[in-house]
């Protein structure tokens, strides 16, 4: 029984956009509605919607679910009568659902209200648990056990339709090339297909990338006549199915949001963040139809140098070993060792071969080492950042998913902010191959790069004038002349918002002393406490710095002394010098961390800058919260200046267009001639002082008129 026929809503299948209309046209108010599109496919770019349904539920016990054939009719009678009566609508997922629309040629307006009960989700699930918030987690949780069983029907079809077309694919390939060894006859005279054909298929599906291999005539052939099965393919063969299937889940996020938008009410202060991640829905998707263009030639140079290193390091392995193997083989690999080096080790991975590098003299064994390590880390750039990002352009460009609902903590996340920043180089230091050079600005534009600069710890320190004794004196004078006056001996007030706003714009001197204020040194003073007896201006304090600057974001970041030993690659004694170096250095943040403490202990949750709250049960877990705070008050102030830049360039139709989020920083492309306009953009910004009240939020700029790779310091014209 499907979910809408035990929970007793009225469903029915429409036709037509008039059929839509009219059931809109209830005669009863409707709170909100829940929507969803059934796609071809999950690419926001090139696939569109064949099936919309909606539904509501109301305190009345007016349950309804509608399923209809997706057209732009429909699409635009659904929409306006949306925004013509001001009905907020949920999805699940909502920013996919946001892009359908538009595919489905009815772009859903600015005006609408459109919410992700992915949100509703995060912001009312408890913190320190790691559950699901899939539709069809979330409903088995709360509303039944078997809330999607018709989902696995349906996965069950698509397996089987994959199957047949496979068949069928086996079937021409033998047709098609009769004579290239894909089949052979068998004793009762039936044709059956080789290995050599299964390899073929397997082949095309682990290494088929675009430009690559586009002149082998098989994969031709396989593109031309085969094609992945999807939920229109079973719509097309079992639609009762699929349409039942899409009605139950729209009751699960109706019986949901039931639930949820009660609790959501008190732990979100008139649904404050709810609403900003509504508009942060708009603004995303709006970046993310804007792409990144690609300069492909460069991937496919670059690629023909990966592969003829790879297989130089190949070949020196075949002659250091006499054994020709893959360096996946990890069995492989331990009996090689075993039996040409008399080494026995448990597992091949890359602790267990450096631990052997660091262990011998042997120069063979370190080069076959070294080898193995060197081809997995080009095989991972290859699939990677090579082969996965030429199969993900499409005409030209990339467009990336941005996941607004991906952590806990509130940080976005995308696939995109995975590009390393530093080059792939083979063992003489030649470049072989730069991820953010493929990235490349539009004809008539320029890349520009807005950071917030030390964003994580600027609000570390803005934490400590709110919850500790006092504020951290190196800290926040790392940010501000925190205990300074000016010339005409005006103290600094860190509570006076013009003094934070022109706290550059005069000299600053420290109380007791005439010296004029210099910003602290951060990481320098964390190395001062952990390594006293260096000279803080010799070579060796340089690189301790190093250290000393991990150890502050690691610390920010909640990591202990094994956290520090870990990720330092430090013994055990250097962590924990590192450890109370930084409480020695900035000795309030203990006060801020004692504070989340006692607030989860007493009430159960705590709350970032920007509303956004945390509840956790577990104590165990607590330390996880100093975390939450600063990473989430990051994130959400992204956020903020995300929705308000979109605004600003919708409003100024200035050209500009907003291309991603990486971490705290934001890309633009911007025209020609435009270039005065990123000062408006970098003043929005730093405009914070209605939340982070006390440290002054500084934006970098950086351009590059290239790639991302070339990205420099850029200077203003006065």
């Amino acid at each position: 029984m499907y979910l809408h026929q035990k929970l007793k809503y009225k469903y029915k299948r429409l036709d037509n956009d008039a059929q839509v209309l009219a059931s809109l046209n209830t005669g009863y108010p409707i709170n909100y509605i829940g929507f969803d599109t059934e796609t071809t496919g999950l690419n926001i770019i090139t696939d569109k919607p064949f099936l919309l349904s909606y539904g509501w539920s109301t305190p009345e016990g007016n349950n309804c679910v509608f399923v209809v054939p997706y057209t732009k009719e429909v699409g635009n009678v659904f929409i306006n009568y949306i925004n013509e009566h001001q009905i907020p609508i949920f999805a699940h997922n909502a920013k996919y659902d946001y892009h359908m629309f538009q595919n489905g040629g009815s772009p859903i307006p600015d005006t609408v209200k459109i919410y992700d009960s992915i949100t509703v989700a995060r912001l009312t699930e408890n913190a320190d648990e790691r559950e699901s918030m899939s539709l069809e987690a979330l409903g088995t949780k709360y509303i039944d056990d078997e809330a999607k069983f018709a989902g696995h029907i349906i996965k069950d079809i698509i397996h089987k339709i994959d199957r047949e077309r496979r068949e069928h694919l086996r079937k021409g390939i033998i047709e098609e090339f009769p004579n290239d060894g894909f089949s052979t006859i068998t004793k009762d005279g039936k044709v059956r297909g080789t290995g050599k054909l299964t390899a073929l298929i397997d082949a095309y599906e682990k290494t088929r990338t675009k430009w690559v291999n586009d002149d082998n005539p098989y994969f031709q052939y396989i593109d031309k006549n085969f094609k992945r099965a999807n939920y229109k393919d079973v719509w097309d063969k079992e639609y009762t199915l699929m349409e039942n299937y899409a009605a139950d889940d729209i009751v699960i996020m109706l019986e949901y949001l039931k639930k949820a938008l009660p609790v959501l009410k008190e732990v979100d202060k008139d649904f404050t963040v709810l609403k900003r991640e509504g508009e942060l829905i708009k603004a995303v998707a709006y970046m993310e139809n804007t792409g990144f263009k690609v300069d492909v030639d460069y991937i496919l140079e670059s690629r023909k140098k990966i592969v003829a290193y790879r297989e130089l390091l190949y070949l020196e392995l075949y002659i250091y070993t006499g054994k020709e193997f893959s360096v996946g083989q990890h069995n492989e690999i331990k009996k090689i060792l075993l039996n040409k080096f008399k080494v026995k080790t448990e597992k091949a991975d890359e602790k267990a071969l450096k631990y052997i590098v660091a262990n011998t003299t042997d120069e063979t064994l370190i080069n076959v080492c070294n080898n193995i390590m060197e081809l997995r880390t080009l095989d991972k750039w290859l699939s990677t950042y090579v082969d996965g990002k030429l199969n993900a352009v499409v005409n030209g460009r990339i467009y990336t998913d941005i996941n607004n609902n991906g952590a806990v903590s509130g940080r976005v996340s995308c696939d995109m902010q995975q590009q390393p920043k530093e080059g792939l180089f083979d063992r003489d230091g030649n470049e072989l191959f730069h991820p953010r050079r493929a990235f490349v600005c539009d004809e008539g534009y320029n890349l520009f790069f807005i950071d917030e600069s030390q964003m994580e710890l600027r609000v570390q320190a803005q934490y400590t004038i709110f919850h500790s004794q006092e504020p951290d004196l190196n800290l926040c004078r790392a940010y501000m002349p925190y205990k300074c006056y000016n010339e005409v001996t005006t103290m600094f007030d860190y509570n006076n918002p013009e003094h934070i706003k022109h706290f550059n714009e005069k000299k600053w001197f420290e109380c007791g002393t005439g010296k004029e204020w210099e910003p602290t040194d951060l990481h320098s003073e964390t190395t001062r406490h952990a390594f006293p007896n260096l000279d803080p201006n010799s070579e060796e304090f340089k690189k301790k710095r190093k250290l000393g600057k991990r150890c502050n974001f690691l610390k920010v970041y909640q990591g202990g002394v094994e956290a520090l030993k870990e990720s330092l690659g430090v013994s055990e004694e250097v962590a924990k010098a590192l450890d109370d170096a930084f409480y020695k250095a900035f000795p309030r943040i203990r006060d801020y961390q004692n504070w989340v403490n006692e607030q989860l202990t007493t009430y159960g949750f705590i709350e970032n800058l920007y509303g956004r709250r945390y509840y956790m049960e577990d104590s165990r877990q607590f330390y996880k919260g100093c975390n939450y705070l600063i990473q989430g008050t990051c994130a959400d102030m992204v956020k903020t200046f995300e929705i308000k830049i979109w605004k600003y360039l919708k409003e100024n139709d200035l050209g500009i267009k907003m291309v991603l989020p990486i971490h705290d920083e934001l890309i633009f492309l911007v025209p020609k001639g435009k270039e005065k306009y990123v000062k408006e953009l970098k003043h929005i910004m730093e405009d914070t002082l209605d939340v982070i009240k006390n440290i002054p939020m500084i934006a970098e700029v950086e351009m590059s008129e290239t790639s991302w790779r070339d990205k420099k310091e850029y200077e203003f014209n006065e």
